[in-house]
């Protein structure tokens, strides 16, 4: 597991395509741009499409995707060959940082990882389908709940090695760490999209 994804880094909402082209853009105090979805600033998203499109330039290289409620490019201005493993007719999950310029709304990608099971998809389907954005609280997101990266990557571990091809149940990796924290780590590694839940409690990382 990349060592990147285990460190500290804002929500990475699980969006549809259609939310970051139809709501709207505003600046905090100190000009960092994010999406207003109902109380929500949303500045990192997580996203499960189609790619349709991939092309490299030099040291830029450029991207659309598609998940049904519309397309959206991603853009890198280095070349991180995040999008090594992934081609044109792939489905892939990205995380990473939403933008406008001149109108235009798209994402600088951050992770890049290709969908080889395509239950994700129906799993992504019936996450967004029971998502409200109006009833999410911000207090959730506890600055007293911060674990170390090393904590993040064995509960992660766990959950992996647990795992018997089905997921495995939340209450057994919570017993199983030893981590007075682990209900807290669980929650971090949902909200970054390092481990999903493929039903209710049932919680499985994605490979």
């Amino acid at each position: 597991m990349p060592e990147q994804i285990f460190q500290k880094r804002g929500i990475a909402y699980k969006l549809r395509v259609s939310d970051i082209l139809n709501g709207s853009f505003a600046k905090d105090n100190s000009s960092a741009v994010y999406l207003k979805l109902g109380n929500i600033n949303v500045s990192r998203v997580n996203i499960i499409a189609n790619l349709i499109y991939k092309s490299d330039h030099g040291n830029s290289s450029s991207f659309i995707i598609d998940d049904g409620t519309g397309k959206i490019s991603l853009k890198l201005f280095e070349n991180s060959g995040i999008f090594s493993k992934a081609d044109v007719g792939d489905f892939v999950m990205v995380i990473g940082k939403v933008r406008e310029f001149n109108t235009e709304r798209y994402i600088v990608p951050e992770i890049v990882n290709k969908i080889e099971e395509l239950e994700w998809l129906n799993v992504r389907k019936l996450e967004l389908q029971k998502a409200n954005f109006d009833e999410i609280v911000e207090g959730n997101k506890s600055e007293n709940a911060e674990v170390s990266a090393g904590s993040n990557e064995d509960v992660y571990l766990l959950i992996k090695n647990l795992d018997k091809g089905e997921g495995v149940d939340f209450d057994e990796v919570v017993r199983s760490s030893g981590n007075s924290n682990a209900e807290g780590i669980i929650t971090k590694l949902l909200e970054n999209g390092d481990v999903f839940e493929i039903k209710p409690g049932r919680l499985k990382v994605l490979e």
